[in-house]
């Protein structure tokens, strides 16, 4: 039998195969292209990001991608430390330019979106509550026109700021209340900040009073920070009537929450995490982490299959996370409407005494 025949015979049998897998329903790596090379650099070690990634690779799942069949992860883990970040990511691109890198918060995001700028190789961001402050995007809900897309990882001031201040009340005596911000440098912190100070300017009903302790690497930098953010509650905590928990990795601790509470007679009225509710907080309003991670699966999916990520909005996810802590309502003399217990669902809390 000569070459030839020999090849033809092999390609008439990949074709049988391959059409049998489809008619049959039977996976083949041969018969679905070539493996997908996806780069996913997880910002830091807590539990918002570990939480996004765990629903995020559990959508590809469920969609049918495999580790070793049809796709290939390179899981990048920098630990909050930038400099490490670029050379993770820069060493990853030295084995060939991915179908697609995923980057999970804000420091990851950053740092990919510089290296990748020019290359063309698509980027698609979680867990970011500032894509347009982080210099990402020029405008939520808009496409960028570039290699980048992603999910936003935060519910509209204007929104949790109106729901805080419908439940709280009027301000006394004609005076704004006023809600410490006990915030590290990291960017999502710096940004949320902003935008919440620009929403509050606009009302007069309400003053964010800040305090900034300087960002350290997660998760060994946490001790040290935490350790200041006693001090500045301490230093600021007879200027405030509430607390307001920022963005960033601080305020996705536990720790931080049992220290505003701990080291002031203040009530904490909007926490960052679930478990800020379930601690004390009196509300907790974010996207639904399951939905930002399948959902930004979903767009994973579609870019895979060549869509334009340029061409793709950058919204929040389709649904949200409500807690309250009705404990910390009555304490405070705060009643919360029936439709507000309705939308938190299981999510009410108590606290024990």
């Amino acid at each position: 039998m000569s070459n030839r025949t020999s090849a033809d015979s092999i390609k008439r049998f990949m074709f049988i195969f391959c059409l049998a897998a489809l008619l049959f329903g039977v996976a083949s790596p041969s018969c679905a292209g070539k493996i997908k090379r996806i780069i996913l650099m997880e910002t830091m070690p807590v539990p918002v990001v570990l939480e996004h990634s765990r629903w995020f690779l559990t959508q590809l799942g469920e969609m049918g991608y495999k580790e070793g069949e049809n796709m290939r992860l390179v899981l990048l883990q920098p630990n909050g430390d930038r400099t490490r970040a670029e050379s993770l990511l820069r060493e990853a691109l030295t084995g060939g330019a991915p179908d697609l890198v995923v980057t999970n918060a804000t420091l990851a995001s950053q740092t990919a979106a510089r290296v990748l700028k020019g290359t063309g190789i698509p980027l698609l961001f979680m867990t970011v509550s500032d894509p347009v402050g982080a210099g990402l995007i020029r405008k939520v809900g808009d496409p960028t026109g570039t290699n980048i897309t992603g999910k936003v990882h935060m519910i509209d001031r204007e929104t949790r700021i109106d729901m805080v201040m419908g439940l709280i009340g009027e301000p006394v005596a004609g005076k704004p209340v006023r809600m410490g911000f006990v915030h590290s440098s990291y960017p999502s912190a710096v940004g949320d900040l902003r935008e919440l100070s620009a929403a509050a300017k606009s009302r007069g009903d309400i003053l964010f009073v800040p305090f900034q302790v300087a960002y350290r690497k997660v998760p060994q930098g946490l001790p040290g920070m935490l350790k200041e953010v006693i001090q500045g509650v301490e230093i600021i905590r007879d200027q405030v009537d509430f607390w307001w928990e920022p963005s960033g990795p601080l305020g996705e601790v536990g720790a931080y929450t049992r220290a505003l509470l701990e080291h002031s007679s203040a009530p904490v009225v909007m926490g960052t995490k679930l478990e800020s509710v379930k601690l004390g907080a009196l509300l907790h309003l974010t996207p639904s982490i399951e939905a930002s991670g399948r959902e930004t699966a979903m767009l994973a999916d579609a870019i895979l299959k060549g869509a334009d990520p340029g061409k793709i909005p950058v919204t929040p996810p389709t649904s949200f996370e409500l807690g309250i802590n009705l404990t910390t309502a009555l304490e405070n003399k705060i009643v919360v409407p029936p439709d507000l217990l309705e939308l938190a669902g299981e999510h009410i809390y108590r606290l024990e005494k």
